[in-house]
This record gives C-alpha cells, sequence and structure tokens, in this order.
C-alpha cells in the first residue's frame, strides 16, 4: 500500500512540475489609420494602433492583437504607409502591451495583391521592408531595409536569417509568391525549398471578412484556404493553421468570433512568438473552443521521430458546452499524389476521439491534423504533427503506456474520461497534499464521474492499468 501511495504521488508530482500550456485567442492580421485601417475613424474615434489596441483589449475571447500595415505608400489611404509610422507603430505597441493580461504586437504586410505576387504578414522586424524609393512626406525612402517589390524569394531569405522574426501568409492564392512573375514559380507550384520553410511559421483557414463593418461577432467570410494547405502539406512543407480578420475598420476581435488560438505556457510575448515558430496554434471559427490534438503526448506542431506505431488523440471542450458533430484526422506525406492528405480516421457525435495508425511506412515524415465541424456547423483546423519512425515498427505496449481523453477542464459537475481501449483501470483524484479525495474502478473505453462533491482547486487526475499509471493536472472551480 505504502508503495502504491508513492507511485501515484510521484506521478502527480511530475504533473504539476510539467509544462501546462493554456489556450490563448487573437489575431494577428489587421490595420490601422496609419496604412488603410480604421476607416471609419471619423465616426469611432480611433484612427491610430494605441487607441486600436485599447478598443481590441474589450472584445470578447480576445487575448491579443496584432496590428500588421501595409509596407509601403502608393496612394493616400491605399494604403499609405510611410516609413516614420513603422516605429511609432512599435512603440505604440510597447506601451500598450501587458504580458499577462493582453498582448500588442506591430509588424508589417509586405507586398501588393497584384497577380503572381501577394501578402505576407511579418512580425520581430525592427526595421521596415520595402522599396519605394520615395513617398511624401518622408526624407530619404520608403522602407529601412531594402527589397524589391515582387522579390519573394529575398524577402523569405531575410525573415529566416533573424531569429526573431516569422512569417504568415494572408490571403495565400496559388499564383502567389513567384521568383519570376509567372505563374509556374509561385510557391505552390514549385519543389519544396527549406530556406522558405524556416521562414514560414503558418497561414489562415479563413480571412476577413477585411471589410466588414460589423461589431456584432457574427460577420464571417465563406471562403477558406484549406486546399492552399493541404498543398504546401504535400510539398514539404512545414506550417501551421491559423485565422485572419485583416481588420480595415475599428472592429477588431469583433467582426466575427473567429481566433487563432495558440497554446503556451503564459500570455507573453516570448511565449506567442515560440507557440508561432513551434506551431503549436490553429484556426476556429468559435471564439473559445479548446482543441487538444496530440500523438503519444506531443502536442500539434511537434515534429517527431520513433519506432512505434502513433496514436493520436483529439479532444473538444468548448466552455459554452456546444459538441463536436465530426472530428476528422487527416493524414499524407510529402509528394504522395492524389487529393495530398485523405481522411484516415472519421468519428461522429464525440467530443473526443483516439486512432492508431498502423498502415505507415519506415522512413518517411508523415503529417497528421484534425479537423473539427460543431453540431452548429463551425469549423476548426488544427496545425499538423509530423511523424517518421525507423524500423521495425512495433505497436506501443499497454505496460508501458497507455492514451486516455478528459473534458472538460476546468471542470464543475461532470468529467468525461475516454481510454483509447477497454480495459481494467482505476481512477484515482488526489489533493496537493496526495490524498485520495475520489476513486473510482471501471472496465470500459469511456465513462462520467460526477465530482460535484469535490472542493475547488487543483488536483491530480490518475488513471492506473495493470503496473502502469498516467497522472495529469485537473483544476476543478
Amino acid at each position: 500500500m505504502r508503495w502504491t501511495i508513492l507511485l501515484l504521488i510521484l506521478f502527480f508530482k511530475k504533473d504539476i512540475f510539467s509544462q501546462t500550456y493554456n489556450y490563448y485567442f487573437g489575431n494577428l492580421h489587421a490595420h490601422t489609420a496609419f496604412s488603410d485601417g480604421n476607416k471609419d475613424s471619423v465616426i469611432s474615434g480611433v484612427g491610430r494602433p494605441d487607441g486600436s489596441y485599447a478598443y481590441a483589449k474589450l472584445s470578447n475571447n480576445f487575448d491579443f492583437l496584432g496590428i500588421s500595415e501595409h509596407n509601403h505608400y502608393s496612394s493616400n489611404h491605399n494604403p499609405g504607409f510611410k516609413q516614420p509610422l513603422y516605429q511609432v507603430g512599435l512603440n505604440m505597441a510597447n506601451t500598450a502591451n501587458q504580458d499577462g493580461v493582453f498582448l500588442a504586437l506591430f509588424g508589417m504586410e509586405y507586398g501588393v495583391s497584384s497577380q503572381y505576387n501577394g501578402h505576407i504578414v511579418i512580425y520581430g522586424f525592427n526595421q521596415l521592408l520595402g522599396w519605394e524609393t520615395s513617398a511624401p512626406g518622408v526624407t530619404g525612402t520608403n522602407y529601412d531595409i531594402f527589397n524589391a517589390k515582387t522579390d519573394y524569394d529575398g524577402v523569405f531569405k531575410k525573415v529566416k536569417n533573424n531569429p526573431a522574426s516569422f512569417a504568415y501568409l494572408a490571403h495565400p492564392d496559388f499564383s502567389d509568391y513567384t521568383t519570376d512573375g509567372t505563374y509556374s514559380t509561385a510557391l505552390s507550384n514549385t519543389p519544396y525549398n527549406a530556406t522558405y520553410d524556416s521562414a514560414i511559421v503558418g497561414m489562415p483557414l479563413r480571412s476577413g471578412l477585411a471589410t466588414s463593418t460589423m461589431t456584432n461577432y457574427n460577420d464571417y467570410s465563406t471562403g477558406n484556404y484549406f486546399n492552399y494547405y493541404k498543398r504546401l502539406l504535400y510539398l514539404g512543407y512545414h506550417l501551421g493553421i491559423g485565422y485572419d480578420h485583416d481588420n480595415h475598420y475599428t472592429n477588431f476581435g469583433r467582426s466575427n468570433g473567429g481566433r487563432l488560438v495558440i497554446l503556451a505556457p503564459t500570455l507573453s510575448r516570448a511565449s506567442l512568438f515560440t507557440a508561432m515558430k513551434d506551431m503549436h496554434f490553429y484556426g476556429s471559427d468559435d471564439s473559445n473552443a479548446k482543441i487538444d490534438f496530440n500523438m503519444n503526448g506531443n502536442m500539434m506542431g511537434s515534429i517527431i521521430t520513433g519506432s512505434v506505431y502513433p496514436v493520436f488523440s483529439v479532444i473538444h471542450n468548448d466552455p459554452d458546452g456546444e459538441q463536436a458533430d465530426t472530428i476528422k484526422i487527416w493524414k499524407g506525406h510529402k509528394n504522395s499524389g492524389g487529393l495530398w492528405a485523405s481522411i484516415v480516421h472519421l468519428s461522429n457525435g464525440n467530443n473526443t476521439t483516439t486512432f492508431t495508425d498502423t498502415n505507415i511506412l519506415p522512413n518517411i515524415e508523415y503529417y497528421y491534423f484534425a479537423e473539427i465541424r460543431q453540431a452548429d456547423g463551425q469549423w476548426i483546423m488544427t496545425s499538423p504533427i509530423w511523424y517518421s519512425a525507423s524500423a521495425p515498427l512495433s505497436v506501443i505496449e499497454r505496460k508501458d503506456e497507455f492514451v486516455f481523453n478528459y473534458f472538460p477542464n476546468p471542470v464543475s459537475k461532470k468529467l468525461n474520461i475516454s481510454m483509447d481501449q477497454c480495459d481494467d483501470y482505476k481512477i484515482s483524484i488526489l489533493d496537493l497534499a496526495g490524498r485520495i479525495v475520489l476513486e473510482k474502478t471501471i472496465f470500459e473505453q469511456k465513462t462520467e464521474i460526477d465530482i460535484g462533491a469535490i472542493e475547488a482547486g487543483i488536483y491530480s487526475l490518475v488513471i492506473k492499468t495493470g503496473n502502469f499509471a498516467v497522472s495529469k493536472k485537473l483544476v476543478v472551480e
């Protein structure tokens, strides 16, 4: 008995001191009157980044706003950006930023939207990239660092060579980001480029509506960039998928409820930049849905090697009580042909699902991502997990490891738990002192536990089968 209690406490302590990731909701693609945004500034009274951050901070389910002004002038408010404003914008973001409360970021949207060109949202550059030799009211050039207007190769190389920065493709088209102004040299039509892969961290599932004036959270774009996402994954790129608003009016966070959702240990700029570079993010029509997509405990965005068949789990947890109608797991590999990626697992009417892929070959890097449709039709897409296996492949033995999902967390009344297969399980909830406050034994794959009698606080959920136990953090509120 003494050793059993010690084992449970050890697992509990491992859980407490392991990295905990939280969910943060926001948008990194927006404009103010510094370029062609805040078009309603006469009515709203907001025309600069500082006022825009203050507005966004009060939006529902909105933890961060990135303002990415166009990087060139062209004509007044079309887009109308001037080089001296770049440092002003960075300073306003620094003043407005409150780590732990609300994140304010300032960057640029490089490029033009004409055919064979395209826009790239860039953060982490303290100097403006551009090509204009002059602009009204600007002394000298309208840039700090020169990059030719259509030189997307140069842009990606500059981002790659700046460790503090990242590039995020904005409303991408299959003819965008060319090297010589022809369709055949567009990013989506040319072979994989490792330098570009190092620069690009993601792209949106949806973008806009850019010219929406609505503030009721319901003005959704009906378009999407899902096929472009699959195409770049097929080419071999390692990139995640998010969500953009591309605001041009004063409705930051309120034009619709869609969110870029970042998984990070803290709400800080440093954590956000790390999460973006590690592709720990997803795109969601829903404003607060929390998605856990992992492989053997490795979260979305992970690039993994191993010698076992991968086990994937998906948890859809919506604090509003909305249910998942379908959960799909997609799979593909570089230059796999066909439809670029295919559905290998489908779950209907469940908020959790588990899938083991035994149909893989060694020394091939596969990618997997999850797609969730809620019962109300809202759409959620995760960044991938990449997995390469070496021969010989084996199934994870239950004596060494098993997988379980649980939701919601935090929980106040009913806790749902699902395992990857039926077995004898002993479920325990321990308090901070290692005392067991609830215990249950089952032989089934799913169960529901009433925790209404447990006091609010932090606990450890420990599930044991055979001689092995897995512990995870549980918050009761």
